[in-house]
């Protein structure tokens, strides 16, 4: 097993909207099944608010194959939502997680 580090860009946060509820309930499948460890949005100030930009998520699998399936299988990604994505494998030298 590796970890990988994915990190998506998102379209408007219109468009994620439509599919957070879905979306979250996949990742949570994810999670309870043990192929990612974290997940969570990546924030930035806009009119004084914070909204999500993208999203890093770390996965614990064999493969960046793997990785790969579980971000097509995503519905904030399949219905559009992912403007972008990158998987980059990680090493965690410092600390837990």
């Amino acid at each position: 097993m590796a970890y990988f580090a994915i990190s998506y860009t998102y379209a408007a946060p219109e468009e994620q909207a439509k599919y957070r509820p879905a979306h979250r309930e996949y990742l949570a499948a994810q999670i309870e099944a043990g192929s990612l460890v974290v997940s969570g949005p990546l924030l930035a100030e806009q009119d004084g608010e914070k909204v999500a930009r993208g999203a890093l998520i770390i996965a614990k699998v064999d493969s960046a194959e793997i990785a790969e399936q579980i971000i097509a299988n995503d519905p904030m990604n399949i219905g559009g939502a992912v403007l972008e994505y990158s998987i980059q494998e990680w090493n965690p030298v410092l600390g837990t997680i």
